[in-house]
Formats: C-alpha cells, structure tokens, sequence
C-alpha cells in the first residue's frame, strides 16, 4: 500500500568440491551466541530476490510523488539510496502512471518512453514487476473500463515485445496505485474478469498477481487462467498491524489459506507499509520468526525494500540468525550457507531473506553421477532447492559440454522444467528438502576430457545470451563458466573423459 510518501564401462569422473558443509555448532566453546555475525555475498539471480522501485508519469517521467524526473529514483538512484549495491537485485517494481491518457489514447511520445526505461531495465540486467495505474491518491481521476481496455489493445504490441524483461505483469489499473480498490471499477466484477482474461491472453505462458485473494473468488475464470494469478501482497505486516485483517494475509484467515495452497504454483510479492506515524503506516518492529513463516508458507519470490527500509529492513540488517534458529522455525537452509572461510558463523535476517527468496538451487554431489557407456553419456543430476519457491517463469535446462581449449563441443537441451523443482514437499508441509532428478543419456559426438555444465539461460532470444540472465547455482566452490565473448553463465557440476 502506497503511503504519501546394460553392460558399463568404468570412467574417470571428477566433481568440483561443492558438497554441504556440515556446521557443528555448540562445541569447541562455540555457541550460537558466541558464533561471530559474518556477510554473505549477494547471488544476483533473475526474478527473484529483493527488488527496488521506480514511480513515473509516463507522459513526462516526473514521479508522481516527488519533485524529480528521470533518472532520478531509477534503478542506480535507488540502489544509492537504499544502500542496496551488494544485494545482487535484479528486480524493479515499475509503476507507470497513465493518467494523461484518461478518456484518450496513449501518444506515440509516450510509448517512446516506455520503451527506453525499458531498453535501460535491459541494460542493467533487471527484469520488472509492472503495474500500470491512473490514479495517484484516492479518486484522482475518473478512469473507467473504457480507458482500460482501449489502453490495453494500445499496449499490446509493447507488452509482448518486451514480454522477456517483465517477470510479472501485476492486474493494476483500477483505484488508487493500481491496487484494485477505491474505484467505481472495484465492484465491476465482469469487466474486472474481462480484465484479468485479457492481460493473461496479452502475457503468453507468465502469470500475473492482484491484491486481494478474496477479490480473486470473484472473478468468474476458467481455471488455466485461475493457475496463471498471484498474489501482491502491498501490505506485508506479518499479521501484526492493527489493519492487517482485510490488508495483509493473516495467520489462519481465509485469506492466509488460500494464498498457502496456491502459493506454490503461482508468484507472490510483498512489500511493507511505510514507517509512517499513521493510522496505515507500520512504525513498530515486526516478528522476524513470524515473517520467516510467512515467507515460507506463502512462497515468496520477491519483496521490497524502499518502503519501511529505515525501520524492519534496518531491523532485519540487525538481527542475527543461526541454524538452530531456523531448525527450530522449519525454515530451509542448506549447512554450508551458515559456514564462512571454514568456520561457522551466524548470517543477518535480511541476507537470509535476500538470498531465500524465490529459488536456491543446489546441485547435491553426493547422489549426482555420470556415466561414459561407449559413446553414450548416462546422467543422473540431483538438485535440491532451499528457497522459498521454486521459478514461474518460463526456464529451458541444457547439459552443455567443454573441452580443454574452452569452446563448447556439445549443447543438449533436456526435458526437465525448473518450475516444478518445489523446495519441499507442499502437499505434506513438512520442510525437509526434496531431490529433484533429472535423468537421461545423450549421445557423445567427440573424444576428450570435457567439463560438465548446466546452463539455464532466459527462453527468450534477446536475453537467452546475456549472462546476467541465466541462473547461477549456490553451491560454494563451484566453477561458473563464461566464454570469451560473454555469452555464457555455465554451472561447472563434473568432468568425464570420453
């Protein structure tokens, strides 16, 4: 919520060192207590993770809110800001504001600008949380579905040819920062269904979010579109504000409910009120073992941290956590997150967080094997994901081989969808760590020693070679491949010799 403000033949395989580190805590006269609070680097990742925000007239760039245009409160203003250089984010809420456009067309200048926030969104290597909105505060325009759905066919060439560069197209539109409520659109629950249809058509096999789940149950939608819709939740209080109960999705409400079983499937967002002393704002601390749950329960992919940064983003800085903490609260962590330079230590809440949200793939070495059967490659890849939901978008998995003079001699796509690779079991929601297979045989079409790697690029061709758009692998140690001319972002997992 927006303030003012067969037969077998032996092989010589090799693993890179990337195996869980086992914390012994409490011996040695180490306890958690005593454990020292170490920095853990950021793993920048696509569509996932913290994300900044960005607020603009798009008929001019000035910010709605604030006496300043573009570039300032774009995307290095905000990481200056808010201190967020380190965080590996990748992500922007981008809130662009139509409301010149009420009761007419939007003009081609306008689609001009869009395009080059866009273009600069590509240069840094973010994607964007989009919504579109008209009203700047509560009734500021009279925007109606007219205005809507006569953008939306305006907007339709754009959205899908930049469809690449945005994670989630969020309903918006309607009321008071696109939120969906305070408007004589709210109530208007064909059209909003009309709306709904229409933006899912619009952002083929990508899903959106809107802000209420009890607004959700009242759109008449077949289900293909029903398991397309998120949640943002605008109102992140951990069930501890006085508005929270209609706002935010409290403990053991319908709402809580219906977002924990559909979570899984589908994007969740959140963000924190403003540290405002208002009847709205949150100016108190809130529970860090209740958020963890939250997160956990509901499946975060992404949250932000422009608004209540100086007091619970500050707090999450300040808190520090342990293994047994987390044990203790069934929240997933992998041993080695919690052991820096050999040594055990204690992480702060707001890197826990940074590094859980969305996926965290690891490669479990253990139980991963290859296998050289004449001239046939038999792989068995085990992944475990530790963070607090598995990916939405779209996510092709190549097993990609290397040889000595660093050129890649063998490019095969497999069948696996990362989408599917859940943290834990979401049936049972019993927070132990699921093992994900991926199983099979290519043909090898050369001799030599070869390096291994997995590369999950972006689908879409004008990202699909662009590193910063490939997901990277936490395993400590690991080899991260890249080429000579910067195409690559490869998870070095073995060698064979073939």
């Amino acid at each position: 919520m927006k303030g003012f403000t067969s037969f077998i033949l032996p092989v010589v395989l090799s693993f890179v060192s990337v195996g869980c580190v086992k914390a012994h805590t409490g011996t040695n006269g180490i306890t958690p207590d005593t454990m020292e609070t170490r920095s853990k680097k950021a793993l920048a990742n696509p569509e996932r993770g913290y994300h900044l925000e960005s607020n603009y007239f798009i008929h001019n760039l000035k910010n709605p809110f604030h006496a300043y245009t573009y570039p300032r409160g774009w995307i290095d203003d905000q990481n200056t800001r808010f201190n967020s250089q380190a965080d590996g984010i990748t992500g922007l809420q981008l809130y662009i504001y139509l409301t010149e456009y009420v009761g007419k067309d939007i003009s081609a200048g306008a689609f001009n600008k869009m395009q080059l926030l866009f273009d600069e969104v590509k240069k840094k290597g973010y994607k964007v949380i989009l919504r579109f909105a008209y009203d700047v505060d509560y009734g500021s325009t009279d925007a109606a579905f007219s205005d809507v759905f006569r953008h939306l066919d305006q907007l339709e060439p754009f959205i899908k040819k930049n469809i690449g560069l945005i994670t989630i197209w969020q309903i918006g539109f309607i009321g008071a920062w696109g939120e969906g409520h305070n408007s004589p659109m709210t109530t208007d629950y064909a059209n909003r269904t009309r709306l709904t249809m229409r933006i899912l058509d619009i952002f083929s096999d990508r899903q959106t979010t809107l802000r209420y789940p009890s607004q959700r149950s009242r759109l008449d939608l077949p289900e293909s579109y029903i398991r397309r819709m998120g949640y943002n939740n605008d109102y992140f209080t951990a069930s501890e504000h006085p508005k929270a109960p209609g706002n935010d999705y409290v403990f053991n409400s319908p709402d809580y409910e219906q977002v924990r079983k559909e979570s899984p499937y589908v994007q969740v967002i959140g963000e924190i009120p403003y540290a405002e002393a208002t009847e709205w704002g949150l100016h108190s601390i809130i529970s860090v073992p209740n958020t963890l749950k939250i997160l956990r329960d509901h499946h975060y992919n992404l949250f932000d941290i422009t608004q209540n940064n100086e007091l619970n983003i500050r707090h999450w800085k300040e808190f520090p956590l342990t293994p047994e903490q987390l044990r203790s609260w069934n929240v997933l962590f992998d041993e080695s997150y919690f052991v820096e330079a050999g040594k055990n230590c204690r992480r702060s809440a707001y890197e826990f967080i940074r590094d859980h949200l969305g996926y965290r793939f690891y490669i479990d070495t253990t139980s991963t094997k290859y296998i050289v059967n004449g001239d046939n490659l038999d792989y068995n890849i085990i992944v475990k994901n530790t963070g607090f939901s598995a990916p939405h978008d779209p996510r092709p998995v190549y097993l990609l081989l290397i040889d000595d003079s660093n050129t890649i001699v063998q490019q095969q796509q497999l069948p696996d969808d990362p989408r599917g690779w859940q943290p834990f079991d979401v049936t049972t929601n019993d927070y132990r760590a699921l093992f994900h297979e991926m199983k099979g045989t290519i043909t090898l079409n050369t001799k030599g020693n070869f390096k291994i790697g997995l590369w999950l690029p972006d689908p879409e061709a004008a990202l699909q070679y662009l590193p910063s758009y490939s997901i990277q692998f936490a395993n400590e140690g690991m080899e991260i491949w890249k080429d000579k001319n910067n195409r690559y972002r490869v998870n070095i997992i073995g060698t064979i010799h073939h």
